[in-house]
């Protein structure tokens, strides 16, 4: 069976990179004494299966990985493995899907990025303004550097929420292709916009999405 699986990451691990994550669930996996399958060849590895991968220095709510494995109880699989992880990782969610579904880096093209904000700060005339512009050009932190990207395209919505001490900013933006949004190329357009890094107390993801035409999914209702 082939198992895709929602879990949380905790702020206490936002500087684990992404191959330490992985190592860390695979480790999660056989002290749980889940019936794991491995990949054949002179260097098997368990058949697991990352999401879209959670940049250094961020948390997450809602994150993913494919496992493939044998028969197993959906309940008694978060179960083990959530005694298995350490307390800032849990496993909240499983569903089976089809041997051959669509891998996630190849469904998941939308993701929430939530900054939050010191109070005080005028959010809603900025959050106005960027979503009134034509372009929201920005130089590209990603491989290639020396772009020029766009952003504008891709961010699809922005939402305002207030809790007791800070303000949320959440922003649903586009991910992987055609358009990859990274948080920092985000921070780098606010700070256009009068908001720096001294005004971000922290920043997580809310969620990995699928969306189609101007729905968005979670990717455990796509399967």
């Amino acid at each position: 069976m082939r198992l895709r699986v929602e879990y949380s990451v905790g702020p206490e691990l936002k500087f684990l990179a992404n191959l330490d994550m992985m190592h860390l669930m695979e480790r999660a996996l056989r002290r749980a004494g889940i019936p794991y399958y491995l990949s054949e060849g002179f260097n098997p590895h368990i058949r697991l299966s990352m999401g879209t991968v959670l940049p250094v220095g961020i948390w997450g709510k809602h994150e993913y990985f494919d496992l493939d494995l044998a028969e197993m109880d959906r309940e008694d699989f978060i179960y083990n493995m959530n005694l298995a992880l350490p307390p800032a990782l849990s496993i909240m969610d499983c569903q089976q899907i089809e041997e051959n579904a669509p891998s996630l880096m190849k469904i998941i093209n939308a993701a929430e990025y939530t900054f939050v904000i010191e109070a005080g700060l005028d959010l809603s005339d900025l959050t106005t303004r960027i979503m009134q512009q034509d372009t929201l050009p920005v130089q590209s932190r990603g491989k290639n550097k020396n772009v020029i990207k766009d952003l504008r395209p891709g961010i699809y919505q922005i939402r305002i929420d207030r809790d007791e001490a800070y303000d949320l900013l959440s922003l649903m933006v586009s991910i992987n292709e055609p358009l990859n949004i990274r948080y920092d190329e985000l921070q780098a357009l606010f700070i256009e916009y009068g908001l720096f890094a001294k005004n971000i107390a922290d920043i997580f993801r809310q969620g990995n999405y699928i969306k189609e035409d101007q729905q968005f999914y979670s990717p455990l209702k796509r399967v």
